[in-house]
């Protein structure tokens, strides 16, 4: 996967101009430049603007617990019934 070079400034400004009409989206490279720039506000609005890897994965890894903390719940809540009604 291809690393952003925009600043959240930058694709700020390109989101903006693509937005109010000014760009041609027609062009393949505008569009693809137009998608870097969304991409890079969506991962800023999602993990920040700071671009480190160690809070990034710090991140992911509470989300992964929270995702399995969730998980080992239903289970825990779905599997005595499951097994009472002998499936």
């Amino acid at each position: 996967m291809p690393r952003d070079d925009l600043t959240v400034e930058e694709a700020t400004a390109i989101a903006e101009h693509a937005r109010s009409g000014s760009l041609p989206l027609d062009d393949p490279e505008v569009r693809r430049v137009v998608d870097q720039a969304n991409r890079t506000l969506v991962r800023a609005q999602m993990w920040g603007e700071d671009r480190s890897p160690k809070l990034r994965r710090r991140r992911r890894i509470i989300a992964f617990a929270a995702l399995a903390m969730v998980l080992v719940w239903v289970v825990g809540l779905l599997g005595p019934l499951l097994l009472r009604l002998g499936v």
